[in-house]
């Protein structure tokens, strides 16, 4: 009997944590709702395959979903800025830890070039490098002193 209450509490205990677990996954689901209403939002991996985006940063930008799904980031770069070191330089900081935030060259859907206003912050895995870049913009230039939103 005594083996019977034991495994009855350990499997007690177990489901207690995984209810907690269930309830924390939950709540960071909300949190990272309220993010994409606050903000146009682009996930990628380390590599800077987007992954998803959210429909603020489709409509800040012009894009289709299906159109970036599966492309690399250098899809919303001029092709010599997608190819200098500076770029090089900006994904290598980015996968090792450092959060990028400013405005940083783009080009719409429509083909013009913008200036997005946005953080780009490294989802950092266990081994010290990132998982995954987050993008939140939060508006887009067309020049230097216009703002549109």
């Amino acid at each position: 009997m005594a083996f019977y209450n034991r495994k009855k509490l350990e499997l007690q205990e177990a489901l207690a944590k995984l209810e907690a677990a269930e309830n924390r996954v939950r709540e960071l689901e909300s949190d990272f709702r309220a993010v994409e209403q606050a903000m146009a939002v682009l996930v990628m991996t380390q590599d800077g395959i987007v992954e998803s985006v959210n429909k603020g940063f489709l409509e800040l930008l012009g894009y289709e979903r299906d159109a970036l799904i599966g492309q690399h980031h250098r899809v919303f770069c001029a092709s010599d800025y997608a190819r200098s070191e500076d770029y090089i330089r900006f994904w290598r900081e980015l996968v090792t830890g450092n959060v990028k935030q400013g405005s940083f060259p783009a080009i719409h859907a429509a083909g013009h070039d913008v200036w997005l206003d946005a953080l780009y912050s490294p989802v950092m895995g266990e081994q010290g490098v990132s998982k995954r870049v987050i993008a939140l913009v939060s508006g887009i230039r067309n020049s230097a002193t216009d703002f549109n939103n």
